[in-house]
């Protein structure tokens, strides 16, 4: 079990693929939009500067387990992963979500693509939008930004007869 996912932080270039780190998760792969978003409206005035920007979005993912022995890794490969690639490419200062294996290909311009100040400014249901995939069908807002869904109707059990509800009377305009 888990939430696993990756940001894929470019600060550079190796050959003819994007060079970088990867930031993994293994619990909170589908907040990684929110996550970002956040590290990158703190750190705006790093954007360009790659060793800062870096930390401080890493630190926004590990900040509430910054002593703990798992739960997060820095790497220069990929690790397990559930979601869309988050690829922050600061040499572009872009912001772009993958499917694995496109991440590296500077050619690949991913599902969606953001400049660093559209990617801040984007609303939380866009970014949602973009980032959960046919298989991300559960995936929520953090709690701070959920919206409450609908609770489930009550089906009437199979010994009752269901009750009727009265017709609703239609409200009268007052006019002056």
């Amino acid at each position: 079990m888990g939430d696993r996912g990756n940001v894929f932080f470019v600060d550079g270039t190796a050959g003819k693929q994007l060079a970088g780190i990867y930031m993994y998760t293994h619990w909170s792969g589908s907040f990684l939009p929110a996550i970002v978003r956040a590290a990158l409206k703190r750190g705006q005035g790093r954007w360009g500067d790659s060793q800062y920007l870096a930390r401080i979005i890493f630190c926004e993912l590990v900040q509430e387990s910054v002593m703990e022995e798992t739960g997060f890794g820095l790497s220069t490969q990929i690790g397990d992963n559930e979601h869309a690639i988050v690829r922050v490419d600061d040499t572009k200062q872009r912001v772009s979500f993958h499917d694995a294996g496109g991440e590296c290909n500077p050619k690949d311009k991913g599902t969606a693509s953001w400049s660093y100040e559209e990617f801040v400014a984007a609303k939380d249901q866009a970014l949602l939008s973009a980032f959960a995939s046919e298989t991300d069908e559960e995936a929520e807002l953090p709690k701070a930004t959920a919206t409450k869904k609908p609770a489930a109707k009550k089906k009437p059990a199979a010994n009752k007869k269901p009750v009727k509800k009265p017709a609703a009377t239609a409200k009268r305009k007052h006019t002056k």
